[in-house]
C-alpha cells in the first residue's frame, strides 16, 4: 500500500498550485523553482514516512506483546524497505506533477506509469524476447539483457533490494545467476539495483523540474 500512498500523496503537490493560483505567490517569495520542487518531494516523503514509521512502530508493541520476540534487524530492514518505497512513488508522483497542468492529466500520467513500469513491466521484455526468437522464454537460460529490462521496471529492483534487507523464512527465491545463460554482469549484481532505484528517484525529477521550469505561470 505504501507504494498506492505515495502516488497519492504526491500527485498534487505542484498541479494543485498550478490550478489553484497559488503557484504565482509561492514563487514570489524567495523561493526558486527547484526549491518548490525538492521542497515538495521531501514534505510529500515525510507525510508518508511518518505513519509508516508509527504503524511500525505500533506493530511492534503487537507482536512483542502476543509472540515471545522477532527479529529486530529485519524488522527495521522492512521498515527501511518501505521508506525507500515511499520515497521512489512520492518522487514520481511528483514529478508527474511537476511536468503538467492540471490535475487530471497528473491522475492519468501516475496511473499510466504505475500500470505500465509497475503492473505490466514483465511483458516487455517477454515481448522482445518473442520478437527476436518468436517464442516466450523459459525460466532458466534467459539472456542477461532479458534480467536488465525486467530490472528497469519500478518494482524489480525493488524487489531485489528487499532481499538484501529482510530475511524472510521459508521463502526460496531463485537466484539470478540460476536464471541466467552465462556468468552475472556487474549490472546484474545486486547492488546495481540500488544504481537504477536512485535512478527512478532522480530521473523523472529531472523531467519534471525541466518541464516546469520552462513552463510559464498564468
Amino acid at each position: 500500500m505504501v507504494s498506492i500512498i505515495g502516488l497519492v500523496v504526491g500527485y498534487r503537490a505542484i498541479v494543485g498550485e498550478r490550478e489553484s493560483g497559488s503557484i504565482r505567490f509561492l514563487l514570489g517569495l524567495p523561493n526558486s523553482r527547484r526549491d518548490v520542487v525538492v521542497s515538495k518531494v521531501l514534505g510529500r516523503a515525510t507525510v508518508v514516512a511518518v505513519p509508516t514509521v508509527i504503524g511500525f512502530l505500533v506493530g511492534a508493541v503487537v507482536i512483542l506483546a502476543l509472540y515471545d520476540g522477532f527479529a529486530v534487524t529485519d524488522y527495521i530492514g522492512l521498515l527501511v524497505f518501505a521508506l525507500v518505497i515511499g520515497l521512489v512513488y512520492v518522487s514520481v508522483a511528483v514529478a508527474v506533477s511537476a511536468s503538467v497542468n492540471t490535475r487530471a492529466k497528473a491522475v492519468g500520467g501516475v496511473l499510466g506509469i504505475y500500470l505500465i513500469f509497475d503492473l505490466l513491466w514483465w511483458t516487455v521484455p517477454m515481448g522482445i524476447y518473442w520478437l527476436l526468437e518468436r517464442e516466450l522464454p523459459g525460466s532458466t537460460d534467459l539472456p542477461a539483457w532479458y534480467v536488465l529490462v525486467e530490472r528497469l521496471g519500478i518494482w524489480e529492483p525493488l524487489g531485489i533490494l528487499s532481499g538484501t534487507l529482510v530475511n524472510i523464512a521459508g521463502v526460496e527465491t531463485v537466484s539470478t545467476a540460476d536464471r541466467l545463460a552465462g556468468d552475472v554482469p556487474f549490472f546484474l549484481e545486486t547492488w546495481f539495483a540500488w544504481v537504477i532505484v536512485i535512478a527512478w528517484i532522480v530521473i523523472p525529477l529531472g523531467i519534471g523540474y525541466y518541464r516546469f521550469n520552462r513552463a510559464v505561470m498564468s
